[in-house]
């Protein structure tokens, strides 16, 4: 069945492209009857994956990141009438241990540290590091060798690199407790609501939402003045996330009460 591409009507460049590689993914599969396979996708990316996935009734996508709740994720596209269920065998999780102090490393430097060794970061899905002695790195199955190798430092601290089962990560990756945010603002405009999320003010959040460093449900913006809503979820780089919970009310100064979970 022959398909005329569509206009990919995403705002930004780098969702057109990844729209056009994954149609191409879609139509291979299709044509040579046998299992495509993308590297890590972020939730945007995802969001663009479905949408596309509907012009394709002939195939069934699947998405696996190493472990339930993975924000990062291979996306697997096969014509019905092929089986799935080999997710598990492309992905590999590497414990990395070392004697760093709490608080000193993060995500970034772990990231950094793989970026180092010429890897793409769409190689590399989730990084998790909740402070101690280990992070753990789910990455494509073809890297881990290289990796174990050749990866011998996160900023200046040595590094045992491990591969563990996927399944013997469960118990690490439980949900992270919540942690609730209450209090008001002038407005449901990006600015107000993401800086009392993160504890900024809104002359410091605005450079940083112009910087495109803030995402809402997973899109950059980068307008201080967009409106958010009950239900959205806001990142900012290096900063996390938060969800707009709920709208509690005004006060009698006509300001809106927020309950949010970071």
């Amino acid at each position: 069945m022959q398909r005329d591409k569509p206009f990919f009507n995403y705002p930004l460049p780098t969702e057109k492209k990844w729209a056009a590689c994954f149609w191409s993914l879609l139509e291979k599969a299709v044509e040579l009857n046998m299992e495509q396979r993308t590297h890590f996708a972020d939730p945007r990316q995802q969001q663009i994956a479905r949408d596309l996935l509907h012009r394709f009734p002939g195939v069934n996508c699947s998405f696996f990141g190493g472990y339930p709740e993975a924000e990062r994720v291979r996306i697997y596209a096969r014509p019905l009438s092929l089986p799935g269920g080999g997710e598990r065998e492309t992905i590999s999780c590497l414990v990395l241990k070392g004697d760093f102090p709490e608080g000193v490393l993060t995500h970034r430097d772990f990231l950094g540290a793989l970026l180092s060794l010429g890897i793409k970061r769409e190689a590399v899905g989730d990084i998790i590091y909740r402070g101690g002695e280990k992070a753990f790195i789910f990455l494509v199955k073809d890297l881990a060798a290289f990796v174990k190798l050749n990866l011998q430092k996160a900023g200046r601290y040595n590094l045992e690199v491990q591969e563990v089962e996927l399944d013997a990560t469960a118990a690490e990756f439980e949900p992270r407790r919540v942690k609730e945010i209450r209090g008001t603002v002038a407005s449901m405009r990006l600015d107000a609501v993401a800086g009392l999320g993160f504890g900024l003010s809104r002359s410091k959040i605005a450079p940083l939402i112009k910087g495109e460093q803030v995402k809402v449900n997973h899109q950059l913006v980068n307008q201080p003045s967009r409106p958010v809503k009950e239900g959205d979820v806001i990142s900012l780089a290096g900063k996390g996330r938060l969800e707009v919970v709920e709208k509690k009310g005004e006060s009698r100064k006509g300001r809106t009460h927020l309950l949010l979970f970071r």
